[in-house]
């Protein structure tokens, strides 16, 4: 890092040094970029997909401009859920009835869900302030991306490039919740002599939790670092990105909690701790036990992630040219929390850390051929992830002043002990092959096939009788391989994709568009019966696929573009954690059944006027179970004909940009119908409708930008997150009323 930072700052020098004889004026000024315009890029494409514009996507991250997908909340069939106002502790994303788990991520052609259990982190990732674009591909994923969990479409960011011209940038913002952020960021413009640009970057950012004790984050450090060369035959650019993050959980609610927001809306964790006795073992039920099990302290998420992302361009002929992109992941975190048990009539809370340690490289290789009608691509993607998960536990002790110690006693009662120690290798060697077709008989055709090849080698090992050691030292101990629990896997999968459009005039197309999306297990496969082994298991897992159709139509009417499209999901082999039969605290994976999703889409934007620009759309989604039951630990639950949980029928959502008296007013309403949270319906949580607000105004020769935002205009009380369960569900309120004032500036 440090070594980075000085080959940066040596750049920046030499920049200024050499560049003396450049025209450094700055065109490029804020007032330009921020004029209305249609939010998103106009497609010709046989795929349904939306590309976000840099202006919007900071329009709508908001004063913590750090969660891309607040940034392209408004694209259709999109429902963001985010636990605070600024989106900066991540939150879900679900996709024509697809959850987070089953959508895939990538930034600059690297690919970012998680290795094994496939979540995703949007804050973490990149500030809002450092990309260009995002496009988000529904149902139909083209086979040229480096996934292996894209079932339900895929989310693709752009780092914006080093800029041309010499410059520096500033973000300063603060609002509710003692919310406070600095961005900075400076470009060296283009070193003639060496054909370079770059850039550096740095945010922090802070906030109090709306509900309850801690911050959200503690602390949030972002750096990032841009270089693009042109040798003209060969080019290149290199990202780097670090974020480092401290947050403190929200609590989750249950049904009957949500159902009286009014009373419980900001329940959260305890503020502080209390001692009985010796403050280590508590009577069964004592209130005390209860208030410490729930001290906000034991709830914590700190993470550090980097990512280094290199993309070479090669032209080998005139009509032949070779890219590579090789990247790596490197993550180091962990999640918090405090669970109780009992013994010998007394109660004890332990601290319990999920440590969670990945080394992704990889490396997507791709020969381009120019064609008389179109372009051929083939490439080959590999990637080895090494993923450490360990969980130890260890017994808390509140202390006469209120704090509390960690101990790890290995014997007696309480004991300190590893719930679990494993690691993880996944291994992709992909090939695929994709085409692009032009005018072939008045059509235009893409097509491609990946031929998906992941290997999982899941090892765990036994945990009696180890020491507690800090960081990821267990792994340097002879550990003892539990080979019952450990298992190897190749998933295999042909996935072919195919499009096809036709422009009925210069301002009609139609297209339509296929893909077959998989998604393989998740790494760990549960709590397994002792008569069966994870290898047995595993073999009986088979990878999630989904057969996705779309048919829509584009009409670009120069002021007006307008694409309406519908979509049928044929989604099977779906894996749920299900009870073991003959004993029901057993739960692991299994392949259930099917779901069938259908839907349409309306996406509208329009500048009817100079000063006045309008991006909406409409998504009406219907997804259900379709030969459904399983038992989940007590009885056999029938869910056929069931609508799939936290997936709203019917979404509406508006923005515009008006331009009044040098002011730049930027509402947002959306609208998200009924939810359940659970798998057999019972739970029901209500509509909402929320209306954000951002003015601007450009002054002092339009090169800063001083920002109000508003977020949850009128208050309202609603359920924004959800965690579904098969009875019941988790449930996370919707921020309350926000304020955020700010300043961003461009020399």
């Amino acid at each position: 890092m440090r070594r980075s930072l000085l080959l940066a700052f040596s750049i920046f020098g030499f920049a200024y040094a050499q560049e003396r004889v450049i025209d450094i004026r700055v065109r490029d000024t804020l007032l330009e970029s921020n004029r209305p315009e249609i939010p998103i890029m106009k497609k010709k494409k046989a795929q349904t997909e939306t590309t976000v514009k840099e202006l919007e996507l900071k329009t709508r991250a908001g004063a913590g401009s750090t969660n891309v997908f607040k940034a392209v909340e408004l694209t259709p069939s999109l429902n963001i859920q985010t636990d605070d106002p600024y989106g900066l502790g991540g939150g879900s994303i679900r996709l024509r009835g697809f959850d987070d788990r089953q959508i895939a991520i990538s930034i600059d052609g690297m690919p970012l869900s998680d290795s094994g259990n496939f979540a995703l982190y949007p804050h973490e990732y990149i500030d809002i302030e450092n990309v260009e674009i995002i496009t988000i591909q529904r149902g139909a994923v083209d086979k040229r991306s480096p996934f292996y969990v894209d079932l339900g479409g895929s989310v693709n960011i752009r780092t914006r490039p080093p800029r041309d011209k010499r410059g520096f940038e500033f973000s300063a913002s603060y609002g509710s919740n003692a919310f406070r952020r600095l961005f900075l960021r400076a470009d060296s413009g283009l070193i003639k002599d060496l054909n370079l640009k770059a850039f550096l970057s740095f945010s922090s950012t802070q906030a109090d939790k709306w509900r309850g004790p801690g911050m959200h984050p503690a602390y949030r450090d972002h750096t990032a670092i841009g270089l693009s060369q042109n040798f003209k035959r060969v080019r290149y650019e290199f990202y780097f990105d670090n974020n480092a993050q401290l947050n403190y959980f929200y609590r989750g609610l249950n049904f009957a909690q949500i159902s009286n927001l009014s009373a419980n809306r900001k329940l959260d964790y305890t503020p502080s701790l209390i001692r009985v006795g010796d403050g280590l073992s508590y009577a069964p039920n004592e209130p005390a036990f209860q208030n410490n099990a729930l001290y906000y302290k034991f709830f914590q998420n700190p993470y550090d992630n980097q990512e280094y992302r290199l993309n070479i361009d090669i032209d080998i002929t005139k009509n032949i040219s070779l890219n590579i992109r090789p990247y790596a992941w490197v993550g180091r975190g962990s999640g918090t929390s405090a669970v109780t048990t009992t013994s010998g009539g007394r109660s004890f809370i332990f601290f319990r850390e999920s440590f969670n340690y990945t080394d992704r490289p990889g490396v997507v290789a791709e020969l381009s051929y120019d064609i008389p009608s179109g372009k051929v691509y083939l490439g080959y993607w590999y990637e080895r992830s090494d993923l450490k998960q360990w969980q130890p536990q260890r017994p808390v002790r509140v202390l006469p002043d209120g704090s509390f110690e960690v101990l790890a006693p290995t014997s007696g009662t309480p004991a300190f002990q590893y719930n679990y120690i494993q690691r993880t290798f996944t291994t992709t060697n992909t090939p695929y092959i994709f085409a692009e077709l032009e005018d072939i008989f008045g059509f235009d055709i893409n097509l491609g096939l990946r031929y998906a090849n992941v290997k999982r080698d899941f090892k765990n090992y036994l945990t009696s009788n180890l020491p507690y050691l800090p960081e990821d030292s267990i792994y340097d101990q002879p550990l003892t391989l539990d080979p019952r629990l450990s298992y190897k896997k190749t998933y295999t999968k042909l996935l072919p994709n195919f499009g096809i459009s036709y422009e009925l005039n210069k301002k009609t197309q139609i297209y339509f568009a296929y893909a077959k999306n998989f998604r393989i297990p998740v790494n760990f496969l549960g709590t397994i019966p002792a008569t069966l082994n994870a290898q047995f298991v595993a073999d009986q897992l088979k990878p999630e696929e989904s057969d996705s159709f779309d048919l829509g139509l584009r009409l670009d009417l120069d002021k007006y573009y307008i694409s309406p499209s519908i979509y049928l999901v044929d989604y099977k082999n779906r894996i749920i954690s299900t009870a073991d039969p003959s004993d029901p605290t057993l739960i692991y994976q299994r392949n259930a059944g099917k779901v069938s999703a259908s839907g349409a889409e309306l996406e509208l934007g329009s500048k009817p006027f100079e000063n006045l620009s309008i991006y909406g759309s409409i998504s009406y989604n219907k997804a259900k179970f379709k030969d459904e039951n399983f038992f989940d630990g007590t009885t056999r639950i029938s869910i056929k004909d069931k609508t799939l949980p936290d997936t709203p029928e019917l979404m509406f959502k508006l923005g515009a940009h008006l331009r009044l008296y040098d002011f730049d007013i930027k509402p947002a309403l959306q609208y998200v119908s009924s939810r359940y949270g659970n798998f057999t319906n019972t739970e029901k949580v209500p509509s909402y409708t929320i209306l954000d607000m951002r003015i601007e105004r450009e002054f002092y020769k339009r090169s800063f930008n001083a920002f109000f935002d508003v977020k949850n205009l009128f208050d309202k009380k609603y359920v924004g997150r959800i965690s579904a369960g098969t009875r019941s569900g988790v449930y996370f309120p919707g921020a309350p009323l926000s304020l955020a004032v700010g300043l961003r500036g461009r020399f």
